[in-house]
């Protein structure tokens, strides 16, 4: 078995700044080239550790952590939409095996998923049913969260019930962060105004609010932050962009030993770098089932402030890595 990782940013102004920054122009270059690096590897597996703002995932039962037997992608701001090859047997499989380890993981038979899974799948993967993918949720949204403990932990026994398939190339993802602050656009539910509330409780579960009045409110929001995003006047630091977190978060990750994160506390983490820097956990959850399988620790490969799409932008790897055979 041969494994690969992959860890990346996204952001849905990804699709539609509203200025092309030299910065822009980086990320898109650092993504295609990641991309062409998995194309190279053709993996017969993806495990996607992905992040959801009130797409699939909802205020009136948030899981922690959430493994998608079916899955389909929303045509949301950034998003992809489209249905994903969830291999169904592997993902019932790993819901036991993810259990059996210790952590509890909710299951989804019918999961929905936005673009913090669908941007990975389409712009690092080539699509969103391009390749086999065992979809794993990760709740960063809103307090309170788990641990960076249990994300970690989460990882280690998805990496141990990898090592036991009969596959030959697995690739391991990683979607969010780095240091941002979407809560504005994606708001807690005690902030949020009562036009969306029955949404952000219920999603497509109450007919109050459709589904599709959110995503077209989500759109026009993202637009009028593009345009702001791209005027001069606004600096990376008005904008919640923190070059030195990032850096350092990097260097913890990518320093072999992921249970530094062990002790970070995911409140101090929003204060200090966004909300969007707490999806850092489904990072620290693909590194450590690339470690618990076998494979390597990750390694930079990218990082820059992208103020016009509003984000840290960071892109790390591990491997290719073959794993021995068990004896």
């Amino acid at each position: 078995m041969q494994l690969f990782m992959v860890s990346a940013s996204h952001s849905p102004l990804l699709d539609f700044p509203a200025k092309e920054s030299p910065a822009v122009l980086n990320v898109r270059a650092a993504l295609a080239a990641t991309r062409a690096r998995i194309e190279g590897f053709d993996p017969d597996l993806v495990v996607l550790f992905g992040v959801d703002h009130y797409g699939g995932q909802h205020m009136a039962c948030m899981p922690s952590f959430c493994v998608g037997v079916e899955a389909t992608a929303l045509a949301d701001v950034g998003g992809t939409p489209g249905r994903l090859d969830v291999p169904r047997d592997l993902a019932i499989q790993a819901v036991g095996a993810i259990r059996k380890a210790g952590v509890d993981t909710a299951v989804s038979y019918d999961m929905a998923v936005d673009h913090g899974f669908s941007q990975a799948l389409s712009r690092l993967l080539g699509g969103v049913d391009r390749y086999p993918v065992l979809p794993i949720f990760v709740s960063c949204i809103q307090p309170p969260f788990s641990p960076f403990a249990r994300a970690r932990a989460l990882g280690e026994a998805v990496g141990g019930f990898v090592k036991t398939l009969d596959r030959q190339r697995v690739l391991f993802v990683g979607s969010g962060g780095l240091a941002h602050n979407p809560a504005a656009l994606f708001p807690p539910i005690d902030s949020v105004g009562p036009e969306w509330r029955p949404y952000i409780l219920h999603g497509r579960a109450q007919a109050e609010v459709p589904q599709q009045a959110w995503i077209d409110f989500e759109i026009q929001a993202h637009q009028m932050g593009a345009q702001m995003l791209a005027a001069d006047q606004v600096t990376p630091e008005m904008a919640g962009l923190k070059d030195a977190w990032d850096k350092a978060f990097l260097a913890a990750y990518c320093a072999g030993d992921l249970s530094v994160f062990d002790a970070w506390d995911p409140d101090q983490v929003m204060a200090e770098a966004g909300i969007g820097a707490v999806e850092t956990q489904a990072w620290i959850a693909a590194a450590a089932a690339m470690q618990a399988a076998g494979g390597a620790r990750p390694r930079a490969v990218f990082q820059e402030i992208a103020k016009e799409i509003g984000i840290g932008f960071g892109v790390a790897e591990a491997g290719p890595s073959p794993l021995s055979p068990a004896p």
